[in-house]
Parts: structure tokens; sequence; C-alpha cells
């Protein structure tokens, strides 16, 4: 196994970094991430930030998703620290919003281009969770692995929490000791959970998408990719209604959805041409009860992100279906995740480009932009054209399937105006009409032949189902 970490205190943390970095004027911290924040190695470093600690060099903290509070994007502390999201929320995209914080766009298939060998963002010096296995004394990544391993292979000093809260998770997980430098077992504090979804009272907006996915996606044996949220679970809770069989699971983020599935046996793995027999994530987040599932179980293995969200990977599992969400799409296709608005940034692309990418022919599977036809201020997420100058995590030359809970717009092999027309009829009532009109009187959007104002548009399947909407 190698020689054990020495066991250090958080308060020695900042000690460690500027004694091993002695002269050098800035460093890059990469920190593991989402369930498996390292919070308390987070807070002890801030305070020796806040107390101007000497010999402590500039911090670049570089990181997915941190859950929990993340004290260092305080205001005034930049000059001392400065964090580079790669996704956000909370703190952190409220500090980005504010000319506090980074915004460091990169798909999760991609991480390794910006923090490996000789990149811009290799790393220095790495914060992250373990857990140990009691009996082997190997230690594991746990819920987080994502690039962890390309950052631990790179940085020159290594700090690891200890955590018993966090369970011993199979695949490539498993970091040896030697690896690390320093072991912090006191004042950890535990992982992130997040409360189960109550699958039988999800909005009836989302069940209408769920149902739509489930009834015209789903098949026996197909292998999928779907997130955390309300939309996910209800395509979760409709797979689980109809009963499929073998299904298999490659993902970037396993949740208590995909557990559930796994645990009525409809999620065999069976099916799948790689990782046969078993389900692959980078990252898992949820409740507790999730956490002792995934303990020591060899039915979920964690890989990097750069191999779960490969085009490779994705496509030797096909048929692959692949399911995300949107902030907003435009009458062209575009459809868009990170910002808001120009000047409204929100969280970041994830892995939704990787996946749309990887299943850019229909042969291989779906890439499906499942959202709500209307924000919770009943703005239509369905526009005319995207926000200028954002960032697109779909174009439309990439030929997604959009589902909202008035429709299907499968916008593959659609030209322009066949694209617009579609979306248009998915649309939220309110807007459908003024929608449909822009398309039809602007002679830009070439009609398909024949095209009869009126008719259901090529591509288009509308919702047929028995959940009816308060807002309908």
């Amino acid at each position: 196994m190698g020689a054990e970490p020495k066991v250090i205190r958080l308060d020695e943390i900042a000690d460690v970094l500027a004694a091993h970095f002695r002269g050098k004027s800035e460093i890059t911290v990469y920190v593991g991430s989402n369930a498996a924040t390292p919070t308390a190695s987070l807070e002890a470093l801030t305070a020796a930030v806040e107390e101007r600690r000497p010999g402590l060099p500039f911090l670049r903290m570089v990181h997915l998703l941190l859950q929990g509070p993340v004290p260092y994007v305080a205001p005034g502390l930049q000059d001392r620290v400065m964090t580079y999201s790669i996704f956000s929320a909370g703190e952190v995209r409220a500090a980005a919003n504010e000319g506090r914080a980074y915004y460091l766009p990169c798909t999760l298939a991609n991480l390794d281009s910006l923090i490996g060998k000789g990149r811009r963002f290799e790393p220095d010096a790495v914060l992250f969770k373990v857990s140990r296995n009691p009996f082997t004394g190997e230690y594991s990544m746990g819920l987080s692995v994502e690039a962890l391993h390309t950052a631990v292979d790179n940085a020159r000093i290594v700090i690891a929490e200890l955590d018993p809260s966090m369970p011993f998770t199979e695949g490539q997980s498993v970091v040896d000791a030697s690896s690390i430098d320093y072991l912090i077992r006191e004042g950890v504090k535990p992982v992130h959970e997040i409360p189960a979804p109550d699958f039988d009272h999800l909005p009836a907006a989302e069940r209408r998408i769920g149902e739509l996915i489930a009834e015209h996606f789903i098949r026996d044996g197909v292998t999928l990719q779907v997130g955390i949220g309300k939309i996910p679970d209800a395509v979760i809770g409709s797979i689980r209604s109809a009963a499929y069989r073998d299904l298999g699971i490659q993902t970037e983020i396993y949740g208590d959805g995909l557990m559930t599935l796994q645990k009525a046996g409809i999620v065999t793995n069976r099916k799948k041409k790689v990782n046969q027999g078993y389900s692959t994530t980078s990252l898992v987040m949820g409740s507790r009860e999730l956490y002792d599932f995934v303990h020591m179980r060899t039915g979920v293995q964690m890989r990097p992100s750069a191999y779960t969200n490969s085009a490779e990977t994705v496509r030797r599992n096909s048929p692959f279906v692949s399911i995300n969400t949107a902030i907003g799409v435009d009458l062209f296709g575009n459809v868009w995740a990170d910002f808001i608005e120009l000047r409204r940034y929100y969280s970041g692309v994830g892995g939704q480009p990787d996946f749309v990418r990887a299943l850019n022919d229909r042969v291989h599977g779906t890439p499906i932009i499942a959202m709500k036809s209307v924000t919770e201020k009943g703005q239509s997420k369905i526009v005319k054209h995207s926000p200028p100058g954002i960032g697109l995590t779909a174009s439309s030359y990439d030929g997604v399937v959009v589902v909202t809970e008035w429709g299907i717009a499968d916008l593959r092999e659609l030209t322009v105006g066949g694209k617009a027309l579609a979306l248009a009829a998915i649309a939220h009532p309110s807007v459908r009409e003024e929608l449909m009109r822009y398309v039809l009187e602007d002679p830009m959007f070439t009609k398909p032949f024949g095209y009869r104002p009126g008719a259901t548009p090529r591509g288009v399947t509308l919702y047929a189902g028995r959940i009816p909407l308060e807002e309908s």
C-alpha cells in the first residue's frame, strides 16, 4: 500500500502550504467537489487567509460545484484568494456575478485539458475527502472522482480529510496511501446530503414530461444518463411505473432516482456493451440511504468524468438516452444552461455538451433536453433568439430532442424553419400563437413544403396523456 500519510490538524493546512511553496507568489489548489466538498478544510484555510498568515501564497481555488459554505468568496479576500469555478451555485454564483469569482467554462469530459500536466491550472496542491476500507486499509475518493486522479497525480502536495460519513465506493475511486501526503482526522464535517425525491408528489408539469420521455424514448436494454432534479425524478418515476427491463446506467452523477431503479431490478446493466453488469458514474449525491447503498457495492462503480462523459464510451453503450435540462431554447434550436442572460451567470455547462455531441447521430441514441415551458415567473423558456453573447450547450446543428409538458419536438434532421415550427408547437399556450405567427410571417424561416398553418409540424408529438395542468 505504500507509506501512510502524515496526520495533521485543520489549522495546520496553511502552514503546510506555506512551507512547501515558500518563495512562490501564487499556487493552484484543486478542490474535491459536490457531496464530498472538504468544507472543514476550506473554512480552516479561509481563516488563515483572513489572518494574512505569513508565507501563504496567493491561492487559486479550482473546483466543480461546492456544497455547503464557501467562506473564501466573501468580499475583501480577493487580493489573497480567488475561486475558479467550473460549476457553481449559492455563494460562488453570487460572487461570480459580482466580480469576486471566476467562472471557468469547461465540460466534464474535458477537465483534464484544464488541470493536466503542463496545463494552465495544473494543481500545486489538492484538497479532498477520502473514506477508508476497514478490511483492506485502502482509501477511496468516495462520492466524488470527477478529475481527482489527474489532480492527485500532478500535484506536489495532496491533503485529504478522512471522513467516516463517506461511503467507500468501488471502481476507479481507490487511491493509494502513498499518493496522500497529509491526512486530517479531527474536526472533519460530514458529507453533504440532499433529501430523496418524493416520486408520488411531483408537480404535474414534470410528471407530464417524464411520461412523454418514458413512453417515446425508453425501451428495454437502453443505457441512461440522467441528472438530479424534479424533471429527472419524474422521468425515473415514469420508468419505474412502466417496469422496463435490463436498463443500464452510464452517467456523470448518480442520485436517489437511479438507485431506486437499480433496487427495483429495472436497472441490471446486463445489456451494456462496456462496463457490463454495473452502473458507472463520476459523482454520487443524494440521501443517506443512497450513500449506504453505494458503500462497497460493486454494482455501482466510479470512473473519472473524462471516461463517463467520453463520446467513445457513450457510443459503445448505445442505444443510449441522455436526459438533461436547460435554461432556454431559441427557435433555431440553440440551447443554453450556464447563463440566464449576458450579465446573469447561473451554474455551468456540466456534461450536457458531452452527451449531446456524443449522440449527434441517431444511430447512437437520443440527446434529450427536458424542461418546463415557462419559468417560475411565467416567462417562456422557448424564445425567438438566445440572449446575445452567452455560450451554448447545444447549437442548432447538434440536433437535440426538446421535451416540455406540452409535447416533444424532435429537431434532428429538420431545417431551420422546421425546427422553429416544432419548438413553437410545444411552447406554453400563453406565447405559442405569437411564436407560431412570428415563424409563419418571417420568410427567413423557409416553411416545409406543403405545411399548412394549424397542422402539427414535422417532428412534433403533442402530449395526449391524462395529467391536467392548472395553468392550462
